[in-house]
C-alpha cells in the first residue's frame, strides 16, 4: 500500500502484551503502543482530527496560523500536522517540558514560545493558554484547537483508537487505565469501552504532585503530558470508577522495567499508566484483562531522570 502522505498512515498500532512484569496471579496487561504511531505519539490522532474538524467547519485557511498551549505531544503532533498540510504553527510551551520536545517540534518546522514553570504547573499552562487567546485576539489569523475543550480529541479516540482496540482484543476487557491530560484518551476510549461492558473498571491516573481531581497539590513533576494542573472541559468524570496516584518514581522506574523487561522504549508517562495498570490487574485477578496505553516513544526524554544511570 502506498499513502498519500505520512498523516494517512496515522493509527492501527499494535496491542501487545506484558509478560515479565505481570504477577501469575494477576490479570492480563495489554498495552497499545502509541510510540509507533506517525509522530511517535498518540496525540498525532488527536491533532490530526481537531485540525481535519477545524477544515470541514471552515475555521481555518491556507493563511491559518495555528498557536496551542500544551506540555506534551500535542504540540509535537500539531507541529507534524501543520508540516504536512501547510501551515504555520506555533507551540506554547512550559520551560519545564523536555529539551527534545522542543526541537521535534522545531524540527517539523513550528515555532515554540517557552513560559517559565516556576513550580506550579498548572499556573504555567494557564499563562500558556492567556498567551494563545491574547494572539487569537490581536491576529484573526490564528486559531487555537484548544485541545482541554475541543470535543474533536475524544471524538478521535470513539472513533479510532477504542474501536481499534476492541478489534485486537478480540474478547472482554474488564480494566482500563489512562493518565488525565486533556482528558480526551479516557474519556473516548472509556466511554466506548465502558457502552461494550457495563461491568468495567476504569482507572484515572495523575502523577503525585499534579493529582488535582484528588484533590492534591500542584507542583511540577516529570510525568510530562499527563497532570497539567487543571480539569480538563472534555473530561468525562463519570467515566472512572476510581483515581490512582503516580509518584515521578514509580512511574520512571516502571518505564525503565518496560524497556528491560518487555523491550518497549516508552516514555514516562507510559510507565504511570502501566504502573496503574499493574495494581489494577492484581485487583481484578487471574483470567481478567486489562488494557491501558504507551502514549509515546522514550526517545523524546534523553535529557530527564529516565536515562539517568
Amino acid at each position: 500500500m502506498i499513502y498519500d502522505n505520512v498523516l494517512a498512515a496515522v493509527g492501527h498500532t499494535p496491542v501487545i502484551k506484558l509478560n515479565r512484569m505481570v504477577d501469575p496471579d494477576s490479570a492480563d496487561v495489554l498495552v497499545k503502543f502509541e510510540g509507533l504511531n506517525v509522530g511517535g505519539s498518540i496525540k498525532t490522532r488527536t491533532a490530526y482530527n481537531m485540525i481535519l474538524d477545524a477544515e470541514k467547519k471552515g475555521l481555518i485557511n491556507e493563511d491559518t496560523i495555528i498557536v496551542e498551549p500544551t506540555s506534551g505531544n500535542q504540540g509535537i503532533g500539531l507541529a507534524l500536522v501543520g508540516a504536512v498540510r501547510g501551515y504555520r504553527t506555533i507551540i506554547i510551551m512550559p520551560d519545564s517540558v523536555s529539551e527534545e520536545r522542543r526541537k521535534i517540534v522545531k524540527h517539523y518546522g513550528a515555532e515554540v514560545r517557552l513560559i517559565h514553570d516556576e513550580g506550579n504547573i498548572g499556573k504555567c499552562i494557564d499563562e500558556c493558554q492567556k498567551l494563545a487567546m491574547k494572539m487569537a485576539e490581536e491576529d484573526p489569523k490564528v486559531f487555537v484547537p484548544q485541545q482541554f475543550e475541543n470535543e474533536a480529541n475524544p471524538m478521535a479516540h470513539r472513533h479510532h483508537t477504542a474501536l481499534e482496540i476492541m478489534e485486537q482484543v478480540e474478547g472482554e476487557i474488564h480494566g482500563f487505565c489512562s493518565g488525565i491530560g486533556t482528558g480526551g484518551t479516557i474519556t473516548g476510549i472509556g466511554e466506548v469501552l465502558k457502552a461494550q461492558n457495563p461491568d468495567i473498571e476504569i482507572w484515572a491516573v495523575e502523577p503525585e504532585n499534579a493529582a488535582i481531581l484528588a484533590g492534591g497539590d500542584i507542583g511540577t513533576h516529570l510525568q510530562m503530558g499527563i497532570g497539567d494542573g487543571l480539569i480538563p472541559p472534555i473530561l468525562n468524570r463519570q467515566i472512572f470508577d476510581e483515581i490512582y496516584i503516580v509518584t515521578d518514581e514509580e512511574a520512571i522506574t516502571t518505564a525503565q522495567n518496560l524497556a528491560r523487561l518487555e523491550g518497549l522504549m516508552c516514555g514516562i508517562s507510559s510507565g504511570t499508566n502501566v504502573a496503574a495498570a499493574l495494581k489494577l490487574a492484581k485487583k481484578l485477578g487471574k483470567g481478567r484483562t486489562v488494557v491501558t496505553v504507551l502514549p509515546d516513544t522514550a526517545e523524546r526524554y534523553f535529557s530527564t531522570p529516565l536515562f539517568d544511570e
